[in-house]
């Protein structure tokens, strides 16, 4: 075997493990946005469920009631009526997380729609949106 075959064979494997390595590399980063996007979806459908329940619970006239607006949840709220209007400053995560967590609420001919929209950067800013309408029974 001459030198010039072996400098070759070294060279396309070497290319082979980098191939490899970067395959890795990518599979990694997209098993974590994975992970994180499963993640935000779990936290925007739990106030669409708190959005339900309270519905349910208190009627169609306390959500009405709400202001039109964009509010910061942090953590799920205990009542509907002591929401506060307000945009989420950079640093108001969900408690341990690395999610901010925005509803807005707009009103258009007796429907009232609740978007929950979660926010994180992971190399780059990402969000998962999830919308409700509701409407009067």
């Amino acid at each position: 075997m001459s030198i010039i075959e072996i400098v070759i064979a070294t060279a396309m494997i070497s290319m082979a493990v980098i191939a490899a390595l970067s395959l890795t590399s990518k599979s990694q980063s997209q098993n974590v946005y994975s992970r994180q996007s499963a993640e935000a979806s779990k936290y925007a459908t739990q106030i669409i469920d708190w959005v339900r329940s309270e519905r349910n619970l208190k009627g169609w006239a306390t959500i009405n009631a709400k202001a039109a607006g964009t509010y910061c949840l942090n953590t799920i709220p205990s009542d509907f009526t002591t929401l506060s209007p307000g945009a989420c400053l950079a640093s108001t995560y969900i408690s341990n997380t690395i999610f901010t967590r925005t509803m807005i609420i707009t009103k258009d001919a007796g429907k009232i729609i609740i978007s929950v929209e979660i926010t994180w950067d992971e190399r780059m800013p990402r969000s998962t949106i999830i919308n409700l309408e509701l409407t009067q029974w």
